[in-house]
């Protein structure tokens, strides 16, 4: 199959625009789409990812996190020099993880690539040279997957808190504790201030990845079964209703953001075959 040939209908001028580091991604535009933010993993003594800011006039790269502990998921605050991302650099135990994390790297040993939900990632602004950095999520649990709404005033993000915060969990949810605390994400959503922080979504499950659309009026987000082996993508109004799913493939379908239109969302989904995701 001429996979290259059926790409070339909607995709032109592909370029590769990080080289640095043993990886890089989740990167998204500026409003103005002169610069990119993105994670990467890049900065010495530290391997794990931090947010960093390319022009993509000139290239220049400059870090916007603190350096220490690990980050994701960064998002420009529209009209505005602020930036959010996710960052676990507080955690009094951040320089210790990385030590562990540089030692078993040395060592030679392998281990399957998976997401570290860690309890210590919290919400955090700052200015985009990384200049004023101020946490917005204090509670005990993985908040991070933050997005601004198009006017700058809303924050949407993912939060795994109600795993720290319940005492009645059945059986099935304490075998979740041990083995997948993704299980327990849900949809959060707070004030660009970080007051006002509310739950959207209670659905046994990862709910994550949350975007606004472009005019502000409703959240699409990835949604993954209880077992865990299928997401598919739904939208709803920013107060949680009118929840609406837009795919049913039995298969991986996440990553969904909006067209600039509205009229339209992309996302990736490995509904082909478990081998591969296409967008």
């Amino acid at each position: 199959q001429d996979t290259g040939k059926g790409e070339s209908q909607y995709l032109t001028r592909v370029r590769q625009l990080t080289l640095e580091g043993r990886r890089s991604g989740e990167g998204y535009f500026s409003p103005d789409g002169r610069n990119i933010i993105f994670q990467s993993e890049r900065e010495k003594g530290n391997p794990f990812y931090q947010i960093y800011i390319m022009s993509l006039e000139t290239g220049e790269v400059n870090r916007v996190s603190p350096g220490t502990g690990k980050t994701t998921c960064a998002f420009f605050r529209p009209g505005t020099q602020e930036v959010l991302f996710a960052s676990s650099h507080v955690d009094p135990d951040s320089v210790k993880k990385q030590k562990a994390e540089l030692e078993f790297r040395a060592s030679g040993k392998t281990r399957r690539y998976s997401w570290d939900y860690d309890e210590r990632m919290d919400i955090c602004v700052s200015r985009r040279d990384g200049q004023g950095v101020k946490r917005l999520t204090t509670a005990l649990g993985y908040d991070a997957e933050g997005g601004y709404s198009p006017d700058g005033k809303m924050i949407v993000f993912c939060s795994i808190r109600d795993a720290y915060n319940r005492k009645n969990f059945t059986d099935k949810e304490k075998v979740k504790l041990k083995y997948d605390l993704s299980y327990f994400g849900e949809i959060y959503i707070m004030n660009a201030d970080g007051t006002g922080q509310r739950r959207l979504t209670r659905s046994p499950g990862y709910d994550g990845g949350p975007f606004f659309s472009p005019d502000g009026k409703r959240i699409i987000w990835r949604r993954f079964t209880e077992k865990g082996d299928t997401a598919d993508v739904f939208t709803m109004k920013t107060d949680g209703t009118d929840v609406r799913r837009l795919t049913n493939f039995k298969a991986m379908s996440w990553a969904p953001y909006y067209h600039p239109s509205g009229d339209y969302v992309v996302f990736a989904s490995n509904k082909q075959g478990f081998s591969n995701f296409e967008v």
